[in-house]
């Protein structure tokens, strides 16, 4: 009787231990869930993240292009994209800047990456050689071809405020001037001056003493 106990105490503590690594078991699928990389959308990405990303124009092109884009994808696909400077809302709408200037070759960019047919108009046909460089790109019109197969072209506006821009961007198709699609996002001043300030040349102040 006294060896059926011991042999049953022993049975026990043998299952006892061999049920302890389930505990275990069950903690491995959540690390590697954990661990798995989270892909999200270019506009998700600003916002859902644990540690602040330090944030360039690039990153608000890539919302301007996905709000663009993503609704008319097969569509657009149809023709060629031409990308503009967006103007100031308080200009005649005639007038670039270093931040428009940026914001339309970030564009291209991103329409490229995004498989969308983008021409650059500022391309001429010739590469101009230089004592400084060699140049393919003009902004001259001469010098630019007079007609090419653009059928939506992407433009847009940029609003001042005090803690930085609202750009208001939109897809038109040039035959009907319809408006396909439009996105609108704002950038801090933070990455606006940075622009800026990268563009502006230092001076030195005289004084006399």
């Amino acid at each position: 009787m006294k060896v059926m106990v011991a042999v049953i105490a022993a049975a026990l503590l043998v299952s006892g231990c061999a049920t302890k690594p389930k505990v275990d078991d069950k903690s491995k699928p959540l690390s590697r869930i954990e661990s798995q990389p989270v892909y999200v959308s270019a506009k998700k990405e600003l916002f859902l993240t644990h540690v602040t990303p330090e944030l360039t124009a690039n990153n608000y092109s890539a919302i301007i292009v996905e709000d663009l884009t993503s609704p008319l994808n097969d569509k657009i696909a149809e023709g060629y994209v031409g990308v503009t400077d967006f103007s100031y809302i308080s200009s005649q709408l005639d007038e670039g800047s270093i931040l428009s200037n940026h914001l339309s070759e970030a564009l291209i960019y991103d329409l490229h990456k995004a498989n969308i047919p983008v021409l650059d108009y500022k391309v001429t046909d010739f590469i101009r050689v230089t004592p400084t460089g060699d140049f393919a790109l003009s902004r001259d019109f001469t010098e630019l071809t007079p007609q090419l197969p653009i059928r939506y072209v992407i433009t847009g506006t940029i609003t001042s405020h005090d803690d930085g821009v609202l750009i208001n961007a939109r897809l038109i198709e040039i035959d009907s001037k319809r408006v396909m699609a439009t996105a609108r996002t704002f950038m801090p001043q933070n990455i606006v001056q940075a622009l800026r300030s990268k563009n502006t040349e230092r001076t030195l102040q005289l004084h006399q003493g």
